[in-house]
């Protein structure tokens, strides 16, 4: 028996799927509210029921997205891999998208913060372009889809969708190897250290 777990922390939104022997067959999404590390392990124990022990693969979606949201949700995957002795694969946030959004010309989406956008052009299931970073305005015009693109006249892909379709595209791979479970940034996070205490401001 195949039992696999996808977790998807690229949004503000914790996104859980849960599939046995090829067939989704649980998901869950809570509001992350800013605390993914205290509120994703309960969140896979509501959804796993006391089924930790069935794992035999993880998905954890790896960006671009939420710096903190990623971080968390890419080392409880990798975690519980190791704890099970189970691969863990990933799956990049705009491929995920692309998945979700099935076949088609378009440029699939994610929020980057100030007003900006992850995108990246998709044909036909695959990508077409490199990714990049974009003001919403600069979006006007094309075929958009992804979380937000309701918004600029696009198709609207939910953190619950872009969970099962990162799931969906791991199954059929599961004999091969898992490939990079990095995060993946759209840019570098800015972090500045704090002051020592001995310091007083100029």
């Amino acid at each position: 028996m195949n039992t696999v777990l996808a977790v998807d922390t690229a949004s503000a939104t914790i996104a859980l799927a849960l599939s046995v022997d090829g067939r989704v067959t649980a998901a869950s999404v809570a509001d992350g509210a800013q605390d993914h590390s205290r509120l994703l392990l309960p969140a896979i124990r509501d959804l796993l029921q006391g089924r930790l022990d069935e794992l035999t693969a993880i998905v954890a979606v790896r960006g671009p997205g939420s710096y903190a949201g990623l971080r968390v949700g890419i080392a409880t995957a990798r975690a519980l891999a190791l704890a099970r002795g189970i691969p863990a694969f990933g799956v990049p946030t705009l491929e995920a998208v692309a998945a979700a959004a099935g076949p088609g010309d378009f440029t699939a989406v994610h929020p980057a913060g100030r007003g900006t956008f992850a995108a990246q052009a998709y044909s036909g299931g695959n990508a077409a372009g490199p990714l990049y970073s974009a003001p919403a305005a600069d979006l006007a015009g094309l075929t958009l889809a992804g979380e937000g693109a309701s918004a600029l006249g696009g198709r609207e892909v939910t953190p619950a969708d872009r969970c099962r379709a990162a799931l969906e595209s791991v199954l059929p791979r599961l004999d091969g190897p898992p490939g990079p479970l990095e995060a993946l940034y759209l840019r570098e996070p800015t972090i500045s250290l704090p002051r020592r205490a001995t310091e007083r401001p100029a």
